[in-house]
């Protein structure tokens, strides 16, 4: 295999490139992936962690009010906002938190593709619902022993979060569609495909489709900034600018490139 390091490097170059393409297109699809958190200083949360129905909320519940209810937004998420401000966009985000919500962006634009750590679900996902969280956290924070159950079948409840099984995905389905008619449209346009942070846990979700994406539209460009896995794949080189960054580090860059 042939070393591809250079393609990635951080420099200047790598900055005016990705400010120019971003400057020239009015058009950003962004996908956000583990990567986006963790250049916050977030930690990475094991939503495959197994517990019993009775540990379950005294573990998660303190993970909920600090990437979720809180209302301090991390610098990079406000970052990205200016950098779509003014333009035609859309997100698609594989984090549970409530970051990109709180950043600035319209709410309508985003597709939070594995669910939201705010909202509750059956465990059995018995009638296909979801519900706000906010009563049964409030009732946490004053009892922490409160343990929510289903008001259809009794079962324990559990965050309306993707791990697997009997995610109830129903409440997403119109940004869902949103997503991919975004994808579809004006192909004529340039397109740049902004990936952040996005790695391999599930890359069926953001990082495979965005390659094929890029693959398939005439005028796509693909950004891709990830410290650990910034190559895209060969058929792509010619339209794509890796860089082997944290993302901390390039959104300043970039905004004040394009500034």
């Amino acid at each position: 295999m042939h070393n591809r390091d250079h393609e990635v490097v951080w420099d200047d170059k790598k900055i005016e490139d990705i400010a120019r393409a971003i400057k020239k297109s009015n058009r950003i699809l962004v996908g956000l992936g583990g990567g986006m958190p963790m250049s916050a200083g977030m930690d990475v949360l094991p939503f495959d962690k197994k517990l019993k129905p009775e540990e379950y909320w005294p573990f998660w519940y303190p993970h909920i009010k600090e990437q979720r209810l809180v209302q301090e937004v991390p610098a990079v998420y406000t970052q990205l906002a200016q950098l779509l401000d003014g333009k035609e966009y859309f997100i698609i985000d594989s984090n549970a938190d409530g970051f990109i919500q709180k950043s600035g962006v319209e709410l309508g634009r985003i597709y939070k593709a594995q669910g939201d750590m705010a909202r509750l679900q059956c465990s059995k996902n018995c009638k296909d619902q979801t519900w706000i969280g906010k009563s049964h956290f409030e009732k946490m924070e004053k009892e922490p022993s409160y343990q929510p159950v289903c008001p259809h079948c009794g079962a324990p409840m559990i965050m309306n979060v993707y791990t697997g099984k009997g995610f109830c995905e129903e409440r997403y389905q119109v940004q869902n569609s949103k997503y991919f008619r975004f994808i579809n449209a004006k192909a004529d346009e340039p397109l740049v495909v902004l990936e952040l942070g996005v790695g391999y846990t599930m890359p069926e979700l953001i990082r495979f489709p965005f390659e094929q994406i890029v693959m398939n539209h005439p005028n796509a460009t693909l950004v891709r900034i990830n410290t650990n896995h910034p190559l895209c794949v060969e058929e792509n080189k010619h339209k794509a600018i890796c860089a082997g960054v944290d993302i901390a580090e390039a959104l300043p860059k970039i905004l004040e490139q394009m500034n």
